[in-house]
């Protein structure tokens, strides 16, 4: 019992109070990396110095840090220096990566129950997104995960993604028809744009760039955070807004080393996680504007899809979770009752 008394007295000193330690202003993203005198956490992530992930990444870092009195520290491996993809988080598995920050795409090989979270069209708003993920839906996906051997530390952000090509403009499912998109290493991507009509193609978000440059693939579909940073602008013509699908952006921890920590330890660097997450997707928020407005600068094409629009994709769509609701099961049913929460 004392014990018990103990840890939540811990937790509850180390949660009191709502404000930050940081905002984005203190945030240096090119000395991302702090060190521990006890132990340095290696943080491994798949964008470019200047996207949100680095943000988050480096408030974690110095949150960290400074949660743990200087004993834990976090060394940041922006743009996939380590791995990226399904690679980095078989690492953490692994335990040769502590932490990485990928996508739910990547994680549903190893954790199939949240690849729930890859479905069309299953958000409509942030708001929406925030709300679940922070909530018993989270949670319960949280909980998934440790079964497999990582812990989940939060969800950040990498917004809805959205499509783009170099062959024409994308207003509707035909539109689609036999284009050769690049799509991520998910059986859910690849059976949305078959469905669509598409020609999916999965690889690795490095060999994207070079392979719509080769005209291997026409386009791809990402945030357009990732549009902007990995310069697809210089070779898409075309952008449509199609909000197709949420990017959740897990921070993923090794188990056992997690619970190789004490909990006043444990304590401080979920702590430091909830912060750096809120951070986090307070610069994607704030900049998804601005992306649209240099992809149009750029000379893009920029295609704003009507309710009726987005209801024919959700349409064409609509076998997609006929197949997987065998799969995740009540996983479905409890997002869109907690989405139709959400006021």
């Amino acid at each position: 019992m004392k014990k018990i008394f103990a840890v939540a007295l811990c937790f509850a000193v180390l949660f009191a109070g709502s404000a930050f330690a940081l905002s984005l202003a203190d945030i240096d993203i090119n000395a991302a990396s702090t060190e521990g005198s006890v132990m340095t956490f290696s943080l491994n992530h798949v964008g470019a110095t200047t996207h949100p992930y680095q943000y988050g990444a480096a408030a974690f870092a110095k949150l960290v840090k400074e949660y743990t009195g200087g004993k834990y520290g976090v060394t940041v491996y922006p743009a996939s220096q380590i791995a990226s993809g399904a690679k980095a988080i078989e690492f953490v598995q692994m335990g040769t990566l502590d932490i990485c920050l990928d996508s739910t795409m990547a994680l549903e090989n190893f954790v199939p129950e949240d690849g729930v979270l890859n479905l069309p069209f299953l958000f409509s708003t942030k708001k929406e997104v925030y709300e679940v993920l922070d909530g018993p839906v989270g949670d319960e996906l949280k909980a998934f995960a440790e079964n497999y051997g990582f812990k989940i530390l939060c969800w950040m952000d990498n917004g809805f993604r959205d499509m783009s090509n170099s062959v024409r403009r994308i207003a509707q499912p035909d539109d689609l028809k036999g284009m050769k998109l690049r799509t991520p290493e998910s059986p859910v991507f690849i059976d949305t744009f078959t469905q669509l009509g598409a020609v999916p193609t999965a690889m690795a978000v490095s060999e994207v760039f070079s392979a719509m440059q080769l005209g291997i693939v026409d386009g791809q579909e990402n945030p357009s955070s990732n549009f902007v940073n990995n310069k697809y602008i210089e070779i898409n013509k075309f952008y449509t807004l199609s909000h197709h699908i949420y990017t959740a952006e897990p921070l993923i921890m090794n188990i056992d080393k997690w619970e190789s920590l004490d909990e006043e330890t444990r304590a401080a660097i979920q702590k430091a996680a909830n912060e750096a997450c809120t951070l986090e997707r307070e610069y994607s928020d704030n900049i998804d504007a601005e992306n649209i407005k240099t992809i149009e600068a750029a000379g893009v094409e920029v295609t704003r899809l009507t309710s009726e629009q987005v209801d024919a994709f959700k349409a064409a769509v609509a076998p997609v979770y006929e197949k997987y609701k065998g799969q995740f099961g009540d996983s479905i049913t409890k997002i869109q009752e907690a989405v139709k929460a959400v006021k």
